[in-house]
């Protein structure tokens, strides 16, 4: 699991985004965090994956002190973030994307390819498409390659920033698909979501942010089903709102 604790946070001279962060997402579980733009939602994934060095406070993997390491450190110890923005190289093959996701175990050519080919067992699309450009693909079936890259090192836990953004109904119904494969293989899923419903609805808790602090958290969809705390963080009760 991931435990943050007071955790304090920002960019250069901005001053502190996060100010002081205190949740667990529990381990084998999909936890989503929401709230308003600017709450501080990606950067608890930036200081968790140590693409933002915290300044403050802790962030723990089980018992283990990682908030501060370097990014290839806390990769090795199992921690992967999807990022917001696709990450595909457009002109790579599908097999040769997902296979990046062992770059750091490159020597390990044998047991790389044995991983690939279980990953392309749980994810269909692998196989079908692995000759196939990267650039030919949707846009869900790209998200749904860059999960498939995040399982290469059998990640404990996998951080996934805005995985719907920008995608038409079919394609987050895809990306659910994808999530919910993610955790059945055992994977730990800390996610920021702008569209509220599919995150809520997806995940097993809840993380309610603004102001780079935590308001709420609970059940996910206790929560959805709450209408004065749609009304309060949304705008809205959830049967009427789609997205933060």
């Amino acid at each position: 699991m991931i435990t943050f604790k007071n955790l304090v946070a920002g960019y250069g001279r901005a001053g502190d985004i996060l100010r002081g962060i205190d949740f667990t997402a529990p381990e084998s579980a999909i936890t989503c965090i929401v709230g308003p733009n600017g709450a501080g939602k990606s950067t608890v994934l930036k200081a968790c994956s140590g693409l933002l060095r915290p300044r403050g406070g802790q962030v723990l993997l089980g018992d283990e002190e990682i908030g501060g390491r370097s990014p290839a450190e806390i990769l090795r110890r199992g921690v992967v973030q999807v990022p917001q923005h696709h990450g595909l190289f457009p002109s790579l093959t599908v097999r040769e994307n997902v296979m990046l996701g062992a770059f750091v175990n490159r020597r390990e050519r044998d047991r790389n390819r044995r991983r690939y080919e279980e990953i392309a067992q749980v994810f269909p699309l692998i196989a079908e498409r692995a000759g196939d450009k990267a650039a030919s693909l949707s846009g869900g079936q790209r998200r749904t390659v860059e999960f498939a890259r995040a399982l290469m090192l059998r990640p404990r836990v996998v951080l996934l920033d805005e995985p719907t953004l920008g995608l038409d109904p079919k394609a987050c119904k895809q990306i659910a698909d994808s999530i919910t494969t993610l955790n059945k293989e055992g994977v730990t899923v800390l996610m920021v979501e702008q569209n509220v419903r599919f995150g809520l609805t997806l995940a097993d808790h809840a993380v309610v942010m603004e102001g780079g602090r935590v308001l709420h958290t609970g059940a996910a969809d206790a929560l959805l089903a709450d209408p004065d705390m749609g009304r309060l963080f949304f705008g809205a009760a959830p049967e009427q709102q789609e997205t933060s």
